[in-house]
């Protein structure tokens, strides 16, 4: 291009100089020239646009049918979690239960202890090829606003929002974990569980998992919307 243009340029200085053409002859075939270059250097850079707009559609392409394989795999683990957050929501319920409850006078030992098994569920999820494409400032490239702006807000929001509540219910388990070690042996499981202090942190661990299990409910949602919308990109 830039020779293309080169050439045309010498033209209009020669078509300048020439002594044979009138000055109307010259300045027609002077017009005609640089109406040759603006129509070439227009071409250039539009093909130039287009050719790179291709390359990006087609890296978001790529981004968005990863994206996809990356999310049911979320979902499982989300799915996962959620179910271990809802058995910790029971456990935690039974366990206030027992104070008011006379006909859990006779339980034994053994049935509350198997309501204080705890699990500490961490969703790892698949971010790095979002935080790769965010990264590189290519999101942008994502032409569909809806779909776009579903990503961000499920990457950049809801799971942080969610790793955050994950952390407060594991760390409420251990503090509760970290009392029943150090309790005397000789206090009664049951004494010990109906403490103020122990009613109080399981009240805290029921309000706080329900809230944890309607974000994973939020979550999964969400994932399954991105899932969908990506489905019609295809098409």
């Amino acid at each position: 291009m830039q020779d293309e243009v080169t050439k045309h340029a010498k033209k209009i200085y020669k078509t300048a100089k020439d002594p044979q053409h009138t000055f109307g002859e010259k300045v027609k075939d002077i017009i005609i020239e640089i109406c040759i270059i603006v129509f070439a250097v227009t071409l250039s850079i539009w093909l130039h646009s287009w050719s790179e707009h291709r390359q990006e559609q087609k890296e978001a392409a790529e981004f968005l049918k990863g994206l996809k394989g990356d999310l049911y795999k979320d979902i499982k683990l989300l799915e996962a979690n959620k179910n271990s957050i809802a058995r910790i929501n029971s456990n935690f319920k039974f366990i206030l239960s027992l104070k008011n409850d006379h006909k859990t006078g006779t339980l034994k030992d053994t049935a509350i202890y198997d309501h204080l098994e705890f699990s500490t569920p961490v969703s790892h999820l698949n971010i790095g090829r979002y935080d790769g494409f965010k990264s590189s400032g290519k999101i942008g490239t994502i032409e569909n606003d809806s779909l776009k702006e579903n990503i961000l807000v499920f990457y950049q929001q809801t799971l942080p929002e969610l790793g955050y509540s994950e952390n407060f219910i594991n760390s409420l388990q251990l503090k509760i974990l970290d009392l029943e070690i150090d309790k005397s042996d000789k206090t009664p499981i049951r004494d010990f569980v109906t403490t103020v202090k122990l009613r109080s942190l399981f009240g805290l661990g029921v309000h706080n998992s329900e809230v944890s299990i309607k974000e994973y409910e939020w979550a999964l949602k969400q994932a399954k919307k991105i899932i969908e919308e990506i489905d019609k990109e295809a098409k």
